[in-house]
């Protein structure tokens, strides 16, 4: 007989020793090198449907003002198709419709190991967190950014929990918007946020960033939480 239904949310969780572990794995990089002359961001995993037009108006930003990202690459990674296809792309389509692609643009569709991705993340010089016009997004590739040491930036919409994690935390920028109807705000502030994140990068120190914001979204504390929905589940057979 049902007596109820447990039910709970929680974030892919994170584990710090991954990261640190990292140099004694002897894994190399080998997607792009690092790039002394450019400041390289990461997006890594896979696309939300409603996190196009955002990309949009900022790739558009980006063809506009070429002597603002005339030193930036931007690094998708895993954001194809499907899994395993190497040229399911999905961002290079768009990059092209700009004249960005392999200038600025770069995308590498097919997922990679969960180590390759640590090791590519600390081989970057920052995170680009994308999110969606949906209010209830919150894209779990945060904390890993943040615990890979390096700087955030991101759009994301103004009810995502990330934004306030993101400030609190000190771990990077934000530029936020109220759903589809202030995507507008993403397109005419694009490019002062993008020169505002450049200075918080110039300035940047992992140990500027309070950790402790971050505790609930850690593979421990995640752990925890489901153990307790399952305690409760299995209460409610008693």
């Amino acid at each position: 007989m049902k007596k109820g239904i447990v039910h709970g949310a929680m974030p892919y969780g994170g584990e710090q020793k991954d990261h640190e572990l990292l140099n004694s794995l002897q894994i190399s990089p080998y997607l792009f090198k690092s790039n002394p002359n450019k400041v390289q961001l990461i997006y890594a995993g896979a696309m939300l449907p409603k996190s196009y037009v955002l990309l949009e108006v900022i790739f558009k930003s980006v063809q506009d003002n070429p002597e603002l990202y005339a030193h930036t690459e931007f690094h998708f990674i895993g954001t194809g198709k499907t899994p395993n296809d190497p040229a399911g792309f999905n961002i290079k389509p768009m990059a092209e419709k700009y004249g960005l692609w392999e200038k600025v643009v770069f995308e590498y569709p097919a997922r990679i190991p969960y180590l390759d991705v640590l090791v590519h993340l600390d081989n970057a010089d920052a995170v680009f967190i994308l999110g969606s016009t949906e209010p209830h997004y919150t894209p779990s590739k945060t904390y890993q950014g943040v615990l890979s040491k390096k700087p955030l930036m991101a759009i994301l919409h103004s009810n995502s929990t990330a934004v306030e994690v993101i400030r609190k935390s000190n771990a990077g920028v934000v530029l936020d918007f109220n759903g589809e109807d202030e995507v507008f705000k993403v397109a005419e502030n694009f490019n002062e946020f993008y020169q505002a994140f450049l200075q918080y990068l110039s300035g940047f120190h992992p140990e500027q960033v309070d950790m402790t914001v971050f505790n609930s979204f850690s593979a421990e504390a995640v752990t925890c939480t489901l153990a307790g929905l399952l305690d409760k589940a299995l209460n409610l057979k008693k």
